[in-house]
Formats: C-alpha cells, sequence, structure tokens
C-alpha cells in the first residue's frame, strides 16, 4: 500500500430516539435517528461509502480505494445498532464496520457504560457524591489527586467538561475499585447489572443477522480499557479475546478499535499477531499513515440537530 492513505472514516455509537427500544427507558441520550440519517443523505453528497473488505484489500494488497471513499463505524456493540442503524443502513445498500467487545451478559456492563446508566438515573453531582460516600480515606485522596490532574485536560468549566473529568478518573485511576463500587450502585438505583447487559448489547442472533446482511465486525476488547493505562500483558489478552470472538463471526484478518481511543507503541505488534490488520482511533485525521493508527471523525459531533435527542 502507498501511505498516506486518504479515507474519510465515520465514528458512531449510540444512534436513538428518546423512548425506542435502544434508549429503553434509560435515559442515556444519543444521535437521534433523524440526525443519523441526514448526515447519511450529506455524506452520500460529498463521498463514495465502501466496505472493511475493500478497505482491506487497499491497505494489504494495494487496491484503489474510490478518492472520496468514506467507511462507517460503530463502537462498542450497543443494541441501538440492530434496532437503527442495521435497517437503516440495510435500505440504502450500506456496509457498516461494527467493533464489538468479547462479552456475555453474566459478566454485565463494561464500566464506561455503568457511568452512562448511571449519570442518566443520578446527575452528575449525584453520581460523584454517591460514589465520594462510600470511598475510603485513601481512595479519596486518589480520587483527589487525579482530579487535580485532570483539571489539566478538562477544565471544569462546561458540564461536558466536569462528566469527562469524573469519567476519566473512574475509567483510569479509580477503576479496579469503581467497577464493584458502580455495579453496587446500579443494582440500588437501577436494578439488575446483568439484565441490563443482556439488554444493551447485541446478543449472537443478532450479529449472524447484521452479518448475513452484509455488515462486518471488528474487534474491541474484551473489557474495553485504556491500553496506555494497563500493561502489555493485559493489552495483549484483551487483544486475544477478541481474535478468539471474531474467529467464530466471519474470516479474517481483521480491524480493531482502540476502547476510548487509548494509544500504546506496542499495540500494533501485539495486534499483528492475532490476526489484525488494521486498527482505528479516536483522533480526527483523513490521511493515515499506518494502518494501525487510523483516524475518525466522531459523527455525533456533526450531528445536525446537536449532540443527544434532547
Amino acid at each position: 500500500m502507498n501511505y498516506p492513505l486518504e479515507l474519510t472514516v465515520m465514528l458512531y455509537h449510540y444512534v436513538r430516539d428518546r423512548g425506542d427500544d435502544a434508549e429503553a427507558g434509560s435515559g442515556i441520550p444519543g444521535m437521534s435517528v433523524r440526525a443519523f440519517e441526514a448526515q447519511l443523505d450529506e455524506l452520500s453528497k460529498q463521498h463514495t461509502f465502501t466496505t472493511w473488505p475493500d478497505v482491506r484489500a487497499a491497505l494489504q494488497e494495494g487496491k484503489p480505494i474510490p478518492s472520496s471513499a468514506c467507511l462507517l463505524t460503530f463502537d462498542d456493540g450497543v443494541i441501538d445498532h440492530y434496532v437503527n442503524v442495521f435497517k437503516i443502513l440495510r435500505d440504502r445498500h450500506i456496509s457498516g464496520l461494527f467493533f464489538v467487545m468479547n462479552r456475555c451478559e453474566r459478566e454485565g456492563l463494561i464500566l464506561a457504560h455503568k457511568i452512562h446508566f448511571l449519570l442518566a438515573r443520578l446527575g452528575l453531582t449525584g453520581l460523584r457524591e454517591a460514589i465520594w460516600e462510600k470511598l475510603n480515606s485513601e481512595q479519596r485522596e486518589r480520587f483527589t489527586q487525579a482530579e487535580k490532574r485532570y483539571q489539566l485536560k478538562y477544565p471544569p468549566v462546561s458540564l461536558d467538561n466536569r462528566i469527562n473529568l469524573l469519567k476519566a478518573v473512574l475509567q483510569r485511576d479509580l477503576s479496579l475499585e469503581a467497577d464493584p463500587l458502580l455495579r453496587s450502585l446500579f443494582e440500588i438505583h437501577i436494578g439488575s447489572e446483568n439484565g441490563a447487559a443482556q439488554k444493551y448489547y447485541l446478543n449472537s442472533e443478532q450479529i449472524r443477522e447484521m452479518a448475513a446482511g452484509g455488515m462486518h465486525f471488528g474487534g474491541h476488547s474484551q473489557n474495553h480499557p485504556w491500553f496506555d493505562w494497563i500493561d502489555a500483558e493485559t493489552r495483549a489478552s484483551e487483544i486475544k479475546a477478541s481474535a478468539e470472538w471474531l474467529q467464530q463471526i466471519e474470516p479474517g484478518p481483521w480491524a480493531f478499535a482502540y476502547p476510548y481511543g487509548g494509544l500504546s507503541e506496542d499495540s500494533p505488534k501485539l495486534l499483528k499477531n492475532q490476526g489484525f490488520v488494521a486498527a482505528f482511533t479516536t483522533k480526527t485525521q483523513l490521511r493515515h499513515s499506518d494502518p494501525y493508527f487510523i483516524g475518525r471523525l466522531d459523527g455525533e459531533e456533526f450531528a445536525q440537530d446537536g449532540q443527544g435527542y434532547a
């Protein structure tokens, strides 16, 4: 392949309307279905939609793709992708690339999604206070120090920044303590976490139907950790879990999406060892010089009616 590769890659998470089968009363906002379809209309005027196999052929064999090529990608394997996205893409004869975690319902929700549910139920102040109450003095000190560090990146001048500040502390410095703590809060304020996970993530039947309908799948780890926070052995384990899951879904080689967009220098080697030929970041980028660090544009940031549906 002659680099840089010119390719517009769009990234999406939640695509839902208030009260539909994806939102399901959770209160977790997302890009509205109307905004998603409007964005596809606009993208179709400027780009030619391409598929993961075509991108893979360009990367491996140097086969050309249109100069205006656009690949649609979707992270986390949430139910939105079957309830709303799949039907829209199928009707438009577009193929998407869906990055799904290797999880079963008894493992519950990943840490990030527990945070989403609890933020929607308790609000930022309520969730922070509930967490603070359950921390011991040593954990509170670590929480406070981490908050001070992350304030450089997320100065608490807006609600979004204050939410991202709390997420950074919980998903990184206090991730080991936060997971069981948030599980407890989930059971108190919402109900069964495993029951929620069963309805929240794509199941094997839905994935098979999507694959039969022209969709493709990639790896997204098992536990969705920050790759720049965990050690090399854990990164290798997370990548291997994705490869083992994908072997049951479609033939490789495959693509991978870094959880949270967290990057590490050894990731390309670890991914290559498990049969991945490309990996996608969350960095805004249209020209790509390394197949293991392909940038993407966040579709929700370009939504015509703004973030969420509220």
